[in-house]
């Protein structure tokens, strides 16, 4: 990407320095990114908002607008990050007082009339676009790489113009615009100064950032810094939205949403609200959104105050891709607990959309890294640091000069190396490198104290020093060129999203095949661990452990080296940059189509010709299942005292027709136990049963219960969360603990109306605590329905439909449908949880088919039980498995949701006087 640069004359001078964008600002907001566009006009939008560093207008991460004037004396250097400032804009008197001579003169006559003059230097002052080294260059390089290969036809990046728009003419923030979206194809977002400084300097950097990296923010004036600067962070979102949505207008015209490069990509944390934002103006959309930098614990992310806009900003998107599966459990954990949201195979669902959540390793271009080390430079420099060093043994290490890098974690185990053995002082020397200045002075002095005490340990001074510190960026060919060379290389940092330098090791130390020792913390560390045979993992923190570590692995034999060497060497050829995007947009069309199959409730009424042509067109039978539970009042709060038993068995008089009807196979689905069914529906002819979503089934006109889960394996579990739900109900009014024979509830309605914020708290810890401690252990899943914690083995109600199924479209012999879903008998109506682990079951009695079906008919609610129906069921229907049936989902009418389910009921009422009625 390219950037901008004013200076006096029509020629770039080489005394220009680069400023940062915004009053005294630095920071490169545009991480906005990118929009690829064929060119029949079919776009890809590509956006990635990271970064509004020292270049002024900054497009992406990754390659910045570089904007520098000759007020400034200062050269653009590789060695800023791109987050730093490195210099500042003049915009008010004290500024100016700064840059007077001491008697209150200029030092330079002309500079003076430049600064004091009348006229806006800017707006007559020349200005060219040129590249930027800085920001995210792995997503430029992939994305670039991408469009080279034929991945995507084409890009558009959008982003926010990195300057100080307040002093600069609109007319001038126009030119440059116009001249980015022609010749460089990016669309420009103009944020003023003060938005950008509370959005950039003071939220993301202050804020999100260390909150993201477990760095609480605990200034005692935070929660208003943090709430006015938020102000500046959403307002900011909101303009990259709209620039997003109205590129995608125009350049989408009227084309398929669904063509495969339709796609809108959003780029890391200082972009979280735009998925939604964009959702809400184009609904229909394909949005992707991946973030760069790590996702901690929900224990920390819910210290934010904005928490729950944050998140529901993010899943606007199809599909959320990051580094790893930590960050991935993560954010599925965070988002069960404070939005209690539900999880199934595909992703998280909320509010009935469905978001892929996937870890999707970023990863780099070897191919063209290894012509890079084929330069004429890079050969030179490693000759020469060969020569410097070649009686000794050489760890190389570059870090940004900061805490979370665990840079005197590292010093001080390459201390302790060195304690165990002195004569290591004269063999083995580490070069540290710093990108970037020290933003923290106290910490810098405790780490080149560490490094004065490591270098005093020699004996002989005019030796080499055991540390060689470079404190300035380093041109990349020489860091290549020490990567080289290194018999070592660490990365030790606290916490990390991505640490690409590491891949960019294992290609250049093919010829060496040099060990790496790697944090735990970072986000490579899984994918180069290679179970124990790759890089050398450490936690930092551990010193002494880590000390042992870089003396191990700088004694391995050449055999252990080779074999590390070619298992991580085999995950980057892997996990490359061209496959991270390929992935990446995969996944969000992927999301995005299984919301096509879902379609918003209010648009698809249930009728009477709906039904009656189902129920008339059909060559076989039917099978129909009608969830219950919310009908004659019941809800899904507890016990039967509370439901009323003549209302529940009018049902089954009010669908009598549809009873007796023997093309129909007719079950009624209940979370209740089997003695209240029974109870309910004992005079009922012709209907089936089905007990606690599933866990039992009652064939029509039998009395014999069979039981569709696995008592002995549930017992443990249930009994370990029940004690854990009756804790949480002592401490919330109004909650009740429900125990079935395989549920266990958490009924919550009363408490939700006396207190919803401490409801959803105690819910949301329930869910999260059940699905992370008894999901993978036990078997056991806890979701949210009806404003109660329901707890059963997991996918207990689709188990059980998938047998019917089964059973009924005769696809399997009744032995292979009793061995496949393990068929008991339930053997009375006794606890399950008290039920003896020696008791003999009887194998479970099934009548005999006289005619299979071709047709499903289900009614249910819109939770993720019955969805997970729908789903499947939609799923047989385009496997052409079965004929096209019925999904019906009953509707309150009132919060606007998504569903599965082909059509819809407003209420209970409604859905039973259609099918009572229906034409005959």
């Amino acid at each position: 990407m390219p950037g901008v640069k004013f200076t006096r004359s029509g020629s770039s001078s080489g005394r220009s320095g680069s400023m940062s964008g915004r009053s005294g600002s630095n920071s490169l907001f545009a991480e906005a990114g990118s929009k690829r566009v064929n060119l029949d006009g079919r776009p890809i939008l590509d956006f990635d908002h990271k970064n509004r560093s020292n270049s002024s207008v900054a497009i992406i991460e990754g390659d910045e607008l570089e904007y520098s004037r000759t007020l400034k004396n200062r050269a653009t250097s590789n060695s800023r990050e791109p987050f730093e400032e490195t210099a500042s804009v003049i915009d008010d008197e004290d500024e100016i007082t700064g840059k007077l001579a001491p008697y209150g003169g200029f030092s330079r006559k002309d500079l003076g009339d430049v600064v004091l003059g009348n006229e806006n230097i800017f707006q007559s002052a020349p200005w060219k676009i040129v590249r930027s080294e800085r920001g995210n260059g792995s997503l430029f390089n992939a994305v670039g790489l991408a469009v080279e290969k034929g991945v995507v036809d084409d890009c558009k990046w959008i982003g926010a113009m990195s300057l100080p728009s307040d002093l600069i003419p609109q007319n001038v923030l126009d030119d440059i615009a116009h001249h980015l979206s022609e010749d460089y194809n990016c669309e420009s977002v103009s944020i003023d100064d003060m938005t950008f400084q509370g959005h950039y300097k003071s939220f993301c950097k202050q804020i999100l950032w260390p909150t993201l990296h477990y760095q609480i923010p605990d200034d005692p004036k935070s929660k208003a810094f943090e709430e006015h600067s938020y102000h500046y962070y959403k307002q900011a979102n909101q303009l990259v939205a709209d620039k997003i949505v109205e590129t995608y207008m125009n350049e989408k015209n009227h084309l398929d949403p669904n063509h495969p490069d339709n796609v809108i990509w959003i780029h890391d944390y200082h972009l979280l609200l735009v998925p939604a934002m964009i959702r809400e103006k184009c609904p229909d959309a394909k949005i992707g959104f991946f973030l760069h930098v790590s996702f901690p614990s929900s224990e920390v992310f819910r210290c934010l105050a904005q928490r729950k806009p944050l998140l529901e900003g993010l899943l606007g998107a199809d599909c959320i891709g990051f580094q790893n599966e930590e960050y991935v459990r993560h954010f599925l954990q965070t988002c069960n607990r404070l939005l209690l949201t539900d999880l199934n195979e595909f992703g998280l669902i909320y509010r009935g959309k469905v978001t892929r959540v996937q870890a999707i390793p970023v990863g780099i271009d070897a191919d063209k890294l290894r012509n890079v080390l084929k330069k004429e430079e890079v050969s030179s420099w490693t000759k020469l640091i060969r020569d410097r060093w070649k009686d000794q043994l050489l760890i190389v290490s570059r870090d940004k000069p900061d805490k979370l890098r665990g840079i005197k974690q590292k010093l001080l185990a390459y201390e302790k190396y060195l304690q165990n053995d002195r004569k290591r002082l004269e063999t083995t020397v580490l070069v540290q490198i710093f990108i970037g200045e020290a933003k923290d002075d106290d910490y810098e002095a405790e780490v080149l104290q560490i490094i004065s005490r490591i270098n005093s340990m020699a004996d002989n001074l005019s030796a080499a020093q055991p540390v060689v510190i470079l404190q300035h960026d380093i041109d990349f060919d020489q860091y290549l060129a020490l990567q080289c060379e290194a018999d070592l290389f660490i990365v030790s940092s606290m916490r990390e999203g991505l640490n690409l330098t590491c891949h960019e090791f294992i290609i250049a130390t093919s010829r060496k095949k040099a060990p790496l020792v790697l944090s735990e913390f970072t986000g490579s560390s899984h994918l180069l661990d290679c179970e124990g045979k790759g890089a050398f993992l450490i936690n930092p923190w551990d010193v002494a452990s880590f000390g042992k570590t870089i003396g191990r692995a700088l004694q391995i034999s050449n055999d252990e080296k080779r074999e590390r060497w070619e298992n991580c060497h085999d995950v980057v050829l892997k996990h490359d940059s061209l496959d991270w995007v390929k992935l990446c947009l995969n996944t969000v069309r992927e999301g995005w189509q299984r919301n096509q199959d879902k379609t918003f409730a209010c648009n698809k009424p249930f009728s009477r010709e709906v039904f009656a042509k189902f129920v008339n067109d059909t060559k076989k039978r039917n099978l129909i299942i009608i969830n219950i539970d919310d009908f004659g009042g019941l809800g899904i709060n507890g016990s039967s005292e509370h439901k009323s038993s003549i209302e529940l068995s009018r049902i089954g008089t009010n669908l009598a027709n549809l009873l007796s009807d023997t093309n129909n196979y007719v079950f009624f689905a209940s979370i209740m136990r089997r003695s209240e069914l029974d109870l309910i529906f004992k005079n009922v002819p012709n209907v089936g049963l089905i007990a606690e979503f599933g866990g039992f089934i009652q064939f029509p006109d039998a009395t014999q219960w069979i039981s569709m889960v696995d008592k002995q394996k549930a017992v443990t579990g249930f009994n370990q969360v029940a004690r854990i739900f009756r804790t949480k109900s002592e401490g919330l009014s109004g909650s009740k603990v429900v125990i079935n024979d395989c549920t266990v509830r958490l009924a919550a309605q009363t408490a939700m109306s006396q207190d919803t914020r401490r409801s959803l708290d105690v819910m949301g810890e329930c869910v999260q605590l059940v699905n992370d401690s008894f999901g993978e252990t036990e078997g056991l899943h806890a979701t949210i329905v009806n404003d109660s914690v329901v707890v059963q083995q997991k996918n207990t109600s689709l188990h059980a439909f998938k047998f019917l199924y089964s059973y009924y479209t005769g696809t399997m012999s009744v032995g292979e449908v009793r061995q496949k879903f393990q068929l008991r008998r339930a053997e009375s109506q006794a606890d399950i949880f008290e039920a003896d682990e020696s008791a003999h079951t009887s194998e479970a009695r099934l009548p005999n088919v006289d005619e299979t079906i071709d047709h499903i008919c289900y009614a249910g609610g819109l939770n993720p039980i019955d969805e997970n129906i729908y789903d499947f069921i939609t799923s047989l229907e385009k496997k052409q498995l079965l004929r096209p049936g019925l999904t019906i989902a009953v509707w309150d009418g009132i919060k606007e949701t998504r569903t599965s389910a082909k059509y819809v009921a407003m209420g209970q009422n409604e859905l039973l006087s259609i099918i009572a009625d229906r034409e005959q």
